[in-house]
């Protein structure tokens, strides 16, 4: 009997971690079908390998974009995130309560 998802170790492990590919059937990159390292359910790796592509290998936005499931718009801030944070930059920030700075606070005179 094949697991169930819950029961795989990994993708309790991306989930946990924010870094679970929503719609990784998008991604039709070569690699991520021929090599078994290559995981289209892991967020940061087909962030990092759409970005490697367009850098190392030369693709156009548009071709790395539609081939790893991303539009244009996200493929940029995929990469203003990488070059500004490396590899966290990818993980997404939690959503809703963000917690109070000091330039947040109203003064009280």
């Amino acid at each position: 009997m094949p697991k169930r998802k819950q029961d795989d170790p990994k993708l309790q492990s991306l989930a946990s971690t924010r870094t679970q590919n929503p719609h990784p059937e998008k991604v039709r990159d070569e690699l991520f079908k021929s090599n078994e390292f290559f995981d289209p359910r892991d967020l940061m790796q087909v962030k990092y390998e759409m970005l490697r592509r367009v850098e190392e290998d030369g693709w156009s936005i548009s071709r790395a974009s539609s081939t790893f499931g991303f539009s244009r718009p996200s493929f940029y801030e995929a990469k203003s995130d990488f070059e500004h944070a490396g590899l966290a930059g990818f993980i997404p920030e939690r959503r809703g309560h963000e917690p109070h700075t000091k330039s947040q606070q109203k003064s009280v005179s």
